[in-house]
């Protein structure tokens, strides 16, 4: 990042004068077309830190260039504040976006790239339980959700997914409404045997007692794995989401 910081100074100051510097439109076409051309050269070594600096600088004289342009040539007269008010808020809001540009810029200037740990021997390693709650979502999605934990890299044996189905208790099978009783007892047979094909286990309660907390809960009383893990039916986990140290 040293030579990266260090070429920071000339582009900024030949950025600065970019920005000041009155152009015809015609000239300012050429101006961000040969921004965009060096972002773009920049784009294709991301992990070089000279590119990187390179692409934020210009894609900073393309945002504080606008930036000027905007609070010098197109603010409505003062006078007229039926033009005024509607046009300055408008304008706050385009500067907040810049604003928040610039912080993000700060952010991914210089990344810090961190080394996956070593999990260690797999005899050592804890066994987790993963809980997946689920009331009424499609069975579609809780596949993928359910494929995505099942595929996370780590021992096979001291990995089990569990999905907690608040939507086919006992109490919904049971529903003396015959289309509430009807569409738990389907939903029940699929999501069971959608488990028994993905290799995973289902575990329905009796009744619904406390909502999400409750569903947890009853889980908590059939899981035996050292460490649990909560993941929404919409949530698909990385591949390395245990190897990368999200439970140390």
């Amino acid at each position: 990042m040293t030579c990266g910081k260090y070429l920071a100074i000339p582009a900024g100051a030949v950025g600065l004068s970019l920005i000041l510097l009155p152009m015809s439109l015609q000239a300012q076409l050429m101006l961000s077309f040969a921004v965009l051309g060096i972002m773009f050269i920049g784009m294709t070594r991301p992990d070089n830190s000279t590119f990187r600096v390179i692409t934020l600088v210009f894609a900073g004289i393309i945002a504080l260039r606008y930036g000027f342009w905007r609070t010098t040539e197109t603010l409505p007269d003062i006078t007229e504040p039926l033009n005024f008010i509607p046009g300055f808020l408008l304008y706050l809001a385009e500067m907040y976006c810049l604003a928040m540009l610039a912080i993000s810029f700060f952010m991914v200037i210089d990344p810090i790239k961190r080394k996956t740990p070593d999990m260690g021997a797999a005899a050592d390693l804890p066994t987790v339980d993963v809980f997946i709650p689920s009331y009424n979502e499609d069975a579609e999605l809780l596949a993928v959700t359910l494929a995505a934990a099942k595929s996370m890299a780590y021992p096979k044996d001291k990995l089990n997914i569990y999905l907690l189905d608040d939507g086919g208790t006992d109490a919904k099978r049971n529903h003396k409404n015959p289309h509430v009783s009807v569409a738990a007892i389907r939903r029940h047979e699929q999501l069971k045997a959608l488990c028994a094909a993905m290799g995973v286990h289902y575990h329905a309660r009796k009744q619904n007692d406390h909502a999400k907390a409750g569903n947890l809960n009853e889980g908590l009383k059939v899981s035996k794995g050292e460490l649990v893990v909560v993941f929404d039916a919409d949530h698909a986990p990385v591949r390395d989401f245990l190897r990368d140290g999200q439970l140390l």
